[in-house]
C-alpha cells in the first residue's frame, strides 16, 4: 500500500470582516434573553466555529465547480460519488466487501469514484485536505461582547402573507464592522485541490460570499480582508535546502518564520484557478494532471 509523503503545506491567514449581521446560533446559552442566541466563548465574546466557516467554504467551491469543468456531487445522491448518502455509497461498500480491495486497490478505486470537492473537503472514506481554525475576535478586541444585537421576527402565514397572530420572536446576531481572525491550512493539495481552494478564497475575498444562518434576510455577508499566505515545501531544492526548511518549520515559531511567505497572494489565487479545465480547453486528465 502506497503510503503519503508529507511534502506540502500551505497557510492561509486574514481577517474576516462582516459586512451585514451574522447569527450562527448555538441553540442554549446562559444569560441571553434571546429565543435565538449566538454561538459565544467561554469569556462572552462570539465566534465562528470552524465548522461552520468550512460547511459555507465548501458550498461556495461546491456551486462553481462543475463550472470549471470538474466534477462535485454537493454531497446529493444521484451524482455517481459515493462519498455522498445513498444508492452510490452502499453500493461501493457492497463492491468493496464483494473485491476485497487491498489498500492499493481501495485508493485507485477512490481516485476514481470520489468526485473533486470530496477529495477535497473529506468523505467517509478520505480525510480532508483542508483544514479550518475556529474564527476568534482579534486579542485586543475588548468590545466584540458587546458587538451583539437583538433583532426582531414575526412568523408569516404562506397562504395570507401576513404575520401570524402571537408568533413574535427575536433572535441574536454579531453586529456588521465586527472581524475575526481566519486561519486556513491546506495539506499536501493535488493542483485541483489548489485551484479549488483558491476559487472559495477569491469568493470571500471580493465579498460576494455568505456564512450562518438567515441569509435570505440580509445576514451573514462577509469578506476577508489583509490576506496572507504561507508555504511549506520539502518537495523541492536539494536534500540540504529541504532539510533547513523543515528544520526553520519545526524550531521557529511564527508563520513568516516557519514557513516561505507568498509575496502576491491575489496573483498565486489567480494562477491556480487559471488551471482549470475551462481556462485551458484541454481534456480533464490533462488539465488537472491527476
Amino acid at each position: 500500500m502506497n503510503t503519503r509523503i508529507f511534502e506540502r503545506r500551505y497557510l492561509f491567514t486574514g481577517t474576516l470582516a462582516l459586512k451585514t449581521g451574522l447569527h450562527i446560533g448555538s441553540g442554549w446559552a446562559v444569560g441571553t434573553p434571546s429565543d435565538s442566541p449566538i454561538v459565544r466563548t467561554p469569556d462572552d465574546k462570539p465566534f465562528i466555529p470552524g465548522s461552520s466557516f468550512k460547511g459555507a467554504f465548501r458550498s461556495t467551491v461546491e456551486k462553481l465547480t462543475p463550472a470549471t469543468g470538474l466534477k462535485s456531487c454537493r454531497l446529493m445522491a444521484g451524482q455517481g460519488c459515493p462519498g455522498a448518502q445513498g444508492e452510490e455509497q452502499q453500493a461501493f461498500n457492497k463492491k468493496r466487501e464483494k473485491k476485497k480491495w487491498s489498500g492499493e486497490a481501495l485508493l485507485a478505486q477512490l481516485e476514481e469514484k470520489l468526485c473533486h470537492t470530496c477529495k477535497l473537503f473529506g468523505s467517509p472514506y478520505r480525510a480532508s485536505r483542508i483544514y479550518f481554525s475556529d474564527l476568534l475576535p482579534p486579542d485586543e478586541d475588548d468590545l466584540a461582547s458587546r458587538m451583539v444585537q437583538i433583532r426582531d421576527g414575526v412568523a408569516i402565514d404562506r397562504d395570507s402573507e401576513k404575520a401570524v397572530d402571537r408568533l413574535k420572536y427575536d433572535y441574536e446576531v454579531v453586529a456588521p464592522a465586527q472581524t475575526f481572525q481566519l486561519q486556513i491550512f491546506l495539506e499536501d493539495p493535488s493542483p485541483t485541490d489548489l485551484a479549488l481552494t483558491s476559487l472559495g478564497l477569491v469568493e470571500f475575498i471580493s465579498g460576494l460570499a455568505y456564512l450562518g444562518g438567515k441569509r435570505s434576510r440580509g445576514l451573514g455577508n462577509c469578506q476577508i480582508q489583509k490576506p496572507a499566505m504561507y508555504c511549506l515545501d520539502l518537495a523541492t531544492g536539494n536534500e540540504t535546502e529541504r532539510a533547513e526548511r523543515l528544520c526553520a518549520y519545526l524550531l521557529k515559531k511564527t508563520p513568516a518564520e516557519k514557513m516561505a511567505p507568498v509575496e502576491d497572494v491575489s496573483g498565486f489565487l489567480e494562477r491556480q484557478i487559471k488551471t482549470l479545465p475551462i481556462f485551458n480547453g484541454e481534456n480533464h486528465a490533462k488539465a488537472t494532471g491527476e
